[in-house]
């Protein structure tokens, strides 16, 4: 499946030790949220690449472009206003090449979108998916481009995770993580799809977006009141036509995807709490490319080693099920590289931060029930939602 990249820039999370704001004794302050300028590569504008879009135009009869919102590797995206209703939108302009019969055999976003917008309007977590509003293909000087109109969104998790010097304050990542398990469950449970790529930059905030390089102050009152909708479907897939083995951000992968085993659902559940964590704390949980390592440790197996020193043991029942198992494990289920090298647990990696000692253990738990090795032993999206954790949140 060809990816679409978010036409916002990558995550790239790295340790902060400058205290948090969000345990400062103060009850009045803001975050500074930014948006970088970033034009988009001039030599993609050619035949089979980006469309070139000006603003003015009107496209399909029915959108004018406003500005540029941002781009990725297979498409820009663009503010557009319905001249019929005055509605906004943000279309996302697909480079040429996947307009070919070729790339829409294994293409599939506006068909996982339109099942993620029509499947049950009235289920929970449909108002947090960023859905699809009209589709339509222009032809142009450097070919015919899929055009997909989309809801507008404002600031993205990860333009406001670095308006903070350090981790996020609590009562935050705990807004999010509650309204991104009801997108999941509404994935998972009613539609049967698996997103596969859950990062910061796709989840985005409910609002009219933003122009490049637009700063805005948000007080703790304005951040409390957030809506946080998931977006980016083009690496998502349904559970019923398994996609590629390799999937996820790698430092967020999942062990059966590491090890080759069949995955499903429960590899966004893994991915879930991997990004919990990096906003909680404002480390990344694993880092499979750390010096850390024997000179005989590729990346995986740096991986699998963090794993086993967080979370105990694999499961040789679950080693069986992975085409790579047997590289990295033993027939007893021990690592041939790197045991015992990386010793921790959750509960270590959360005592630097100064939270209650309630909100400590219930984050900690929270986090073991999205971290199994095992994805039979993680708890689903709907199960997560019930935990103590998201107990009063929104």
């Amino acid at each position: 499946m060809l990816k679409l990249l978010s036409p916002l820039r990558p995550i790239a999370l790295s340790w902060r030790s400058t205290p948090s704001i969000s345990h400062r004794a103060a009850s009045n302050w803001s975050v500074t949220v930014g948006l970088p300028a970033t034009p988009e590569p001039t030599e993609c504008y050619k035949p089979g690449g980006y469309h070139p879009i000006r603003i003015g135009e009107v496209y399909n009869n029915s959108y004018r472009v406003v500005r540029r919102l941002g781009w990725g590797r297979y498409s820009t995206v663009w503010l557009v206003q319905n001249i019929r209703d005055n509605g906004y939108g943000a279309m996302k302009v697909l480079v040429g090449e996947l307009a070919t019969q070729k790339a829409l055999a294994v293409w599939d976003e506006l068909e996982i979108m339109k099942t993620l917008r029509d499947t049950n309007p009235h289920a929970p977590g449909h108002s947090h998916i960023c859905h699809i509003l009209d589709n339509f293909t222009y032809e142009g000087p450097h070919g015919k481009h899929i055009c997909l109109v989309l809801e507008p969104m404002g600031f993205s998790v990860l333009d406001i995770y670095c308006g903070f010097k350090a981790e996020m304050p609590l009562f935050l990542v705990k807004r999010i993580s509650k309204q991104l398990l009801r997108a999941l469950q509404y994935m998972h449970d009613d539609c049967g799809i698996v997103h596969t790529d859950l990062k910061p930059d796709n989840v985005l905030t409910i609002g009219l977006p933003p122009e490049s390089g637009q700063k805005k102050e948000m007080t703790q009152s304005e951040l409390s009141r957030l809506m946080f909708k998931l977006t980016d479907f083009g690496a998502a897939n349904k559970v019923s036509k398994p996609g590629p083995q390799l999937i996820q951000p790698e430092k967020l992968r999942a062990p059966e995807v590491i090890i080759g085993a069949p995955w499903d659902t429960k590899a966004d559940i893994w991915n879930l709490g991997c990004l919990v964590y990096e906003l909680a704390t404002g480390d990344v949980l694993f880092n499979p490319h750390t010096s850390k390592r024997h000179k005989d440790m590729d990346h995986a197996a740096t991986h699998l080693a963090q794993i086993e020193g967080l979370l105990g043991q694999f499961p040789i029942r679950f080693l069986e099920q992975g085409r790579f198992g047997g590289h990295y494990f033993s027939n007893e289920g021990r690592l041939l590289h790197g045991s015992g090298l990386f010793r921790s647990s959750i509960l270590d990696h959360l005592q630097r931060l100064r939270y209650l000692q309630d909100d400590l253990n219930t984050t900690a738990d929270f986090l073991a029930r999205t971290l199994a090795i095992d994805p039979q032993r993680r708890w689903s999206a709907t199960r997560l939602l019930e935990h103590e954790w998201l107990h009063g949140v929104d």
